[in-house]
């Protein structure tokens, strides 16, 4: 069984985490500019994109907790 450190090194763990992180930035982003401009959609993006954004936060916290232990 893998544990949380080979996990944290491996190279598709990274991978989806930057494509996690630039996904979260572009609808963040979108829905604030939909939030300016007045359009439809503009809270639930901002709110989808806030909430990946935190998600990859806590998850980035963990990797550096476990990296400085190691």
């Amino acid at each position: 069984m893998a544990s949380i450190k080979d996990l944290i090194h491996s190279a598709a763990y990274k991978a989806f985490m930057k494509k996690l992180l630039i996904y979260a930035l572009i609808v963040f982003g979108l829905g604030i500019v939909f939030m300016l401009c007045k359009w439809p959609g503009g809270s639930v993006m901002t709110i989808t994109g806030g909430s990946v954004l935190i998600f990859w936060m806590v998850f980035f916290i963990i990797e550096k907790l476990v990296e400085s232990n190691s």
